[in-house]
This record gives C-alpha cells, structure tokens and sequence, in this order.
C-alpha cells in the first residue's frame, strides 16, 4: 500500500491562516453579475426581453435566428450555426475588450440540439460502423455534459447573462394530458441534468407568457414575465425583498428593480 506523507507544521508552530482571513468578504461590497433564465412558447417576446437592458450593451448569441426580423431595434448578434462556435465566442467574450456588459444565449435548447449533434458527429468519425444519425443513450449524456460545461463557462464571465429557452410540458403522472390538465408542468425545454445545472446557476427562472387585456376600450395583448413560485411553472427567484409573482410588460431594468425592493417604472 502506498501512502502519501502530510506535512506538518513543526511542533509548537501554527500555520497561518492570516491569507485565508484577508478574503472574507461582505456580500454588498461583492461585485455581481446578474444570471436569467427566461422560457416560454415560441414569439412570447423572449428576445426582446433579452436584449432590452440597452442594445448597445448587449451581444446575442443567436442559434435561432430570432432576431433576423430586428431591424428597428438592430442588436449586436454573433450567429450560432453549430456547436464549435460557442467555444470561440466564449473565448472572444473571455479574453478580448468588448464593451458588451450583457450577454444572452438564445436559445439553450437549439445550443443543447447542436450539442448532440456535435457528440453524434465525434462518434461516426470514431465507429465507421455505426449506422449515421443514429443517437444512444451515452450520447445524450455526454451532450448534456457539454451542455452544463458551457453553463459552468458563461457562470465565470465577469458579464450578465441571460439564458433564453423553449418551454416543455411533462407530466407528473402517467395518463394523457394536455395543456388544461393540473397534472402537467412547464418547464424549460433541456434535459433535466442540463435543465438543473441551469436552474442552480439562474438568480430568476421566468416564464413569458401573452395574454389579450382591454386598455381604453381595446383589445390589446399584454406581455408578462412569471418569476414567483408557481404550482405549474418552474419559476423561482432569489432575493431578499419580496418581489411581485408577475411583472406586466416585463424588461431586464424592471426586473432588477423588483428583486432589489424598488418599485418597477
């Protein structure tokens, strides 16, 4: 059996732990980056909600082609085509002075597919047997890894981030059912290891969602951000104050207010 000598202090010596104490630090002089995931159904408005901390602030990742019809509002976009190109926007984001303060991934369960894509891709190369397109069980596990290494890689960025996703309906028993049924649940659309390591890393989980209201005799559709706790929904936030369940036209400075105890505009 082979064992591994500790060094010790000599006898009659502490260590010192004087470097240890020097970096305890208090949260309010901490320096912080906020973290958002927003979901929800398709043209819910979660891009715009993305990019609506200032334009010219704001670098999107677009694996979707979500902002292809911007032209008005004109965003910073850097397109997603495949899975290697995160790994060079990540390292441009890391490395290179940008002026961008907020990023957002649009969306996560595109970037998720392209992972998969990627693993299924590296195993064809490897097993010229193996019949092409054909995707195992190890396969999505090793994408999913890939998927909360990038999660793991943006969480590092001195910048915001925003993460944008589609929305899945489960089933928390075994009958069919749809989408007035108590028994089903929204959540982000990734699988649920990627899905949590997602949701550990987000200080608010949101849902977009329209909703048609009457202002001033007219008919008109509303959009709204869900980020208390809901009994359908996976939402959720982290604050110390005691934030509304709903925000009514929601964008990313409204938001900030009502997680610090201010008053939304």
């Amino acid at each position: 059996m082979v064992t591994t000598a500790v060094k010790r202090a000599p006898k009659g010596k502490t260590k010192d732990y004087s470097q240890v104490a020097a970096r305890i630090e208090r949260v309010a002089e901490q320096s912080y980056h906020y973290r958002f995931l927003i979901y929800g159904r398709n043209k819910k408005g979660k891009t715009t909600f993305g990019i609506s901390a200032g334009v010219d602030k704001t670098l999107v990742l677009d694996a979707e082609k979500s902002t292809k019809l911007m032209r008005k509002k004109n965003p910073h976009v850097l397109p997603v085509t495949r899975w290697q190109d995160l790994d060079d926007f990540y390292g441009f984001l890391r490395t290179q002075p940008h002026g961008y303060e907020w990023v957002v991934l649009d969306n996560m369960t595109r970037i998720h597919n392209m992972a998969l894509k990627f693993i299924v891709n590296q195993q064809e190369q490897r097993d010229l047997n193996r019949k092409p397109g054909q995707v195992s069980q190890p396969d999505h596990g090793k994408a999913g890894e890939l998927t909360k290494s990038l999660i793991n890689n943006f969480e590092a960025l001195p910048m915001n981030v925003v993460y944008i996703a589609q929305e899945r309906m489960v089933s928390l028993d075994s009958g069919d059912n749809d989408d007035d049924d108590e028994s089903t649940y929204f959540v982000p659309d990734l699988p649920q290891g990627a899905r949590s390591a997602l949701n550990s890393a987000a200080d608010v989980i949101g849902r977009i969602y329209t909703v048609k209201v009457d202002i001033k005799g007219q008919t008109k559709t509303q959009r709204r951000l869900q980020i208390g706790p809901h009994e359908r929904y996976d939402t959720g936030y982290r604050s110390e104050f005691n934030p509304p369940d709903m925000l009514k036209n929601p964008t990313i400075p409204k938001l900030i207010s009502v997680l610090h105890g201010e008053k939304a505009a």
